[in-house]
């Protein structure tokens, strides 16, 4: 039997009608419509409805306010907070009343009073775990846990990080003076100095690793950096240097400049370094500059679309008619600056090459929301890259009077928006030469990055330097993070130095010892604050030290005397002999002064799997290791203190069972309760600090302390993303280090001190320290 249409147009019975009533239509549908609305409001189950959001919407304080919640879901939200009581209200000021300006202002005076906040802080205390480093508050890590994402920045795009607490100074007066007190403090053998040819025309900025006053190889501060600039005739030499090391480099000029006066030597009080000594003025900088360190290959292009430099500057601006007998060569640089502009990475630039430039207020050229900045690659002339124009370094900004005018003459953010929003006569046009806001002068130095091909990929960490003046920081800063640039803290400078294998604060300076002491005491109270049952057995594993390199006791094990003070090396011939007697496994003849009480830096990469990390121990092979395809390990050592602790522990149970039973007692007969007071939280007890050295022993020899014998430590190691294996930068002691030739190895073991395996790593010896 056929099946029958309903329709009348298909052959069916029934006329349907042309047109609906809505209304009706709805209304007789409206249980269904109810029972939907509320099985979509009230779901059947147990979840609450903050948790029907996905992860990435949630959030912790959603449970007391729901205006963190979407509007659509906050009455639910109410119902359901009712039922298991509301919050109580925290009665708090107002929104007005709290971010009142002078309030806030005053506010942020009070905090910088005993640490120093550099003009990105608030920016950054928005977006990045602060740390208080060297006395200023500095951006340790970004928040958004972007770790691999600021590598991919290094390598392929812009990695940006403010490093203006580098601390500049001036040194005034003659060249031959310059260059005698700095023979003092440096030595030819670990590289050029600040009177080299390469330096003096201004053109080129250099570096240089500084001691104290005749105390090489013993007594090192740091790597300084340096420029030499022209203002006048005779050049002043501006050096920058790290935070942790001034106060030494402060020290050691004021012992030379008044070496001469004998009773101003005996005079305990600070000399201040403003002051002018013989023929030598030298003036710390503190404040007057910012300074932006862009890395990757990118950081060029970011720079070429964020800087639009002047031709024409009008006498009207303040700070120019300071400059009349100053020569800004605006329309030679302008055309310099743009025949450069479209090379894909600053390694393709002369090495450490240093531009003057002035450009237009930044703001003019932000783009209105983030880009990324493309170079338009186009074939360069070879002899614009080679030649340096003589003018290219020259800058008004090392100026005093310059440098005051424009910080008085700085445009605040509002008030630029103020004056754009009054002067702006069609919506979306710019006046980029408005004689209202005043034009800038920055300096550029370019960094190489990595040149040597067999130790790492050419051009790697290249990028550059930009030095501007201060109130400019905020405005320069948001620009660069506008064309794509990714801002970086102080986790993302140790790991490039990583990645490019160079040493970081080296532990034979001061600021490496307290880098050391810091991390030691991080390291420690994690360690102390886990349970003893989940606590690594260091005994058991034969590690003396597993949370700080005991340098002097290495060497004393190795160079049978006592070592109280140790260096490391640097000189580049030595270094370059050592490394090809280890690659041709040919004995090292050349001996020099001091070498007993000598540490050698090492770069370790891993043969196969397994990654290298901080403070594992670098060991010598043994003769027939490396035949066998073996894994090998450590024995498992005897832990004698093991049933000390034990006993200890039960000990001091049984006396907090005691004073607790005495405790319940006295509660009992006290009529009124007694409040305990506050403390705050004080050192260690008698019985913690004696638990804790029953957990780490003190020790006088290292060298034999494993299977292995111990020939140094590593300082920093993780997975390198350059060599997609683990790799390590460490220091072994000289003597091991010609032992190993000796023995005609060029590979050695490494263990990290939480495992009882050995890994086999290539060496290879860092020359650039």
């Amino acid at each position: 039997m056929e099946a029958t249409e309903f329709d009348a147009s298909l052959g069916g019975t029934e006329n349907l009608p042309n047109t609906a009533n809505s209304f009706k239509f709805a209304a007789s549908r409206s249980i269904e419509i109810t029972a939907m609305t509320e099985s979509i409001l009230r779901p059947n189950k147990t979840k609450l409805i903050f948790q029907s959001l996905p992860v990435h919407m949630r959030r912790r304080v959603m449970s007391h306010n729901c205006k963190r919640l979407p509007r659509r879901l906050r009455e639910g939200h109410m119902e359901q907070l009712k039922k298991s009581g509301l919050p109580p209200k925290q009665k708090r000021p107002s929104r007005k009343y709290r971010r009142r300006p002078a309030n806030l202002l005053e506010e942020y005076t009070r905090r910088q009073r005993r640490i120093t906040w550099l003009e990105t802080h608030i920016w950054h205390a928005k977006r990045f775990h602060m740390t208080e480093r060297w006395g200023y508050r500095l951006a340790h890590r970004p928040c958004d846990k972007a770790f691999r994402a600021c590598y991919r920045a290094t390598s392929a795009h812009c990695l940006l990080q403010d490093i203006s607490y580098f601390v500049p100074i001036l040194i005034k007066g003659s060249i031959e003076s310059i260059e005698n007190m700095f023979n003092l403090l440096c030595s030819k053998t670990c590289g050029l100095g600040v009177s080299a040819k390469a330096f003096m025309s201004g053109n080129r900025a250099g570096s240089f690793n500084m001691f104290k006053p005749q105390s090489y190889p013993f007594g090192y501060i740091g790597k300084v950096e340096f420029q030499w600039v022209y203002t006048n005739e005779i050049p002043d030499l501006v050096i920058f240097v790290h935070p942790s090391q001034i106060k030494e480099v402060e020290a050691s000029f004021s012992t030379i400049i008044l070496s001469e006066d004998s009773k101003l030597l005996k005079d305990s009080k600070r000399i201040k370094l403003s002051q002018n000594l013989s023929d030598i003025s030298i003036n710390v900088l503190y404040g007057q500059f910012n300074r932006f360190r862009l890395t990757g290959p990118k950081s060029h292009a970011i720079l070429t679309h964020s800087l639009k430099t002047v031709n024409n500057i009008k006498l009207s601006s303040e700070w120019v008619c300071k400059t009349k007998n100053f020569d800004l060569h605006l329309q030679e640089k302008h055309e310099y600056w743009s025949n450069i502009s479209n090379l894909s990475s600053p390694s393709q630039l002369p090495s450490r090459i240093i531009i003057g430039l002035i450009v237009k207020d930044p703001r003019w050229s932000r783009p209105k929301k983030r880009t990324k900045a493309e170079a338009a690659i186009t074939p360069t002339n070879i002899e614009i890259l080679t030649n340096i124009p003589k003018y290219a370094s020259s800058s008004p900004l090392w100026q005093t009077n310059v440098r005051e005018i424009i910080k008085k003459n700085v445009i605040t953010n509002g008030k630029f928006i103020e004056h754009v929003t009054k002067t702006q006569l069609v919506p979306g046009e710019t006046n980029e030469d408005d004689p209202a806001l005043q034009n800038i002068p920055v300096v550029l130095i370019q960094r190489p990055g990595s040149q040597n091909s067999t130790y790492k990929k050419i051009g790697y960490g290249s990028g550059w330097d930009i030095i501007l003046p201060s109130g400019y920081g905020l405005p320069f800063w948001l620009t660069l993070i506008m064309f794509g640039a990714r801002p970086g803290g102080l986790r993302e400078t140790e790991h490039l130095s990583h990645e490019k294998g160079e040493t970081y604060l080296c532990p034979d300076s001061k600021s490496g010892t307290l880098e050391e002491e810091r991390i030691e005491l991080q390291l420690k109270e994690h360690y102390f604050k886990r349970p003893p049952s989940k606590r690594v057995n260091f005994i058991k594993l034969g590690i003396l030290s597993p949370f700080r390199c005991p340098w002097t006791i290495l060497l004393q094990d190795w160079s049978s005397c006592a070592c109280d003070n140790f260096f490391i090396l640097r000189e580049t011939n030595i270094i370059n002999e050592l490394q090809n007697c280890l690659n041709k496994k040919t004995p090292f003849i050349t001996s020099f002064p001091n070498e007993n009480s000598c540490l050698v830096a090492v770069y370790l990469q891993t043969e196969g799997k397994g990654l290298i990390k901080d403070h594992a121990i670098i060991c010598m092979p043994n003769f027939g290791d490396f035949k066998s395809n073996r894994v090998l390990q450590e024995p498992q050592h005897e832990d004698k203190n093991a049933k000390i602790r034990k006993e200890k522990r039960l000990e001091h149970r049984k006396l907090l069972k005691k004073i607790r039973r005495a405790q319940i007692k006295l509660k009992k007969k006290m009529t009124e309760k007694i409040t305990k007071p506050k403390t705050k939280s004080k050192e260690p007890s008698e019985y913690v600090k004696s638990m804790r050295d029953l957990w780490l022993t003190s020790f006088d020899s290292v060298r034999h302390a494993c299977v292995r014998q111990t020939m140094g430590y590593v300082t920093k190691g993780a997975f390198s993303f350059t060599e997609a294996k683990g790799c390590a930068v460490g220091y072994i002691a000289f003597s091991a280090l010609k032992y190993l030739i000796d023995s005609k190895f060029n590979k050695i073991l490494v263990r990290n001190t939480t495992s009882n395996k050995y890994s086999v790593a290539n060496i290879q010896l860092i020359n650039n320290i």
